[in-house]
């Protein structure tokens, strides 16, 4: 298969059931052929459990890739959610904006949660991206009367820590492994109205 320039790459959604003919039909596709070309993360293998796809239009433009764009995302630190309902993709990120904003080891920030202004209720997730022998600093402060929201923390293991958040300010060190953590804080309150919570990786 053709060398492709990493600048000509596209990261697509993945085709699933609809089958690749079907889904690209009305699209000015050629061709779409699946694609063995290697994947790397900031220069480390990035081993996706779907393949690459090779398109190629109907003007002859060069050929382009289209990745799993899901799997993409979460080694980035997102979490994604499909609304079929309303056909669309929620990105919900563990950091403020892309890899280049991850320089672990220096205190980056890769939660930073809180509730919007006038309401009694929080709802959020995301993942993050960690290394060996590095630290999770968690740091809430919280004026919530009435209620409590619940913050669950998933090691690579799938394995929980829970932490309750009432009306007090709470710092917490939690020792890291290498992978992909994801985090959930949900809760619904009375009074007060300010929760936050940010969490460093040194």
């Amino acid at each position: 298969m053709k060398k492709f320039d990493l600048k000509s790459f596209a990261a697509g959604l993945l085709i699933g059931t609809l089958g690749i003919t079907t889904a690209f039909a009305a699209a000015g596709i050629l061709s779409a052929d699946l694609c063995d070309t290697k994947v790397t993360l900031k220069g480390a293998p990035l081993s996706l459990n779907h393949p690459l796809i090779s398109v190629t239009m109907e003007d002859g433009q060069e050929p382009k890739l289209y990745m799993p764009a899901d799997e993409l995302l979460t080694s980035l630190g997102y979490t994604l959610h499909y609304d079929n309902g309303k056909n669309t993709v929620d990105l919900l990120p563990g950091n403020a904006s892309l890899p280049d904003a991850v320089s672990y080891g220096n205190g980056d920030s890769v939660i930073a949660l809180a509730n919007r202004p006038e309401q009694r209720n929080i709802a959020e997730s995301g993942a993050f991206q960690a290394e060996d022998n590095q630290t999770l600093i968690l740091e809430i402060t919280s004026d919530i009367k009435g209620g409590s929201v619940d913050f669950f923390l998933f090691d690579p293991n799938g394995k929980e820590q829970h932490i309750v958040i009432e009306s007090s300010d709470i710092v917490k060190e939690i020792p890291l492994e290498k992978g992909l953590w994801k985090y959930n804080c949900s809760g619904i309150f009375k009074e007060g109205g300010n929760v936050k919570l940010i969490g460093t990786i040194r």
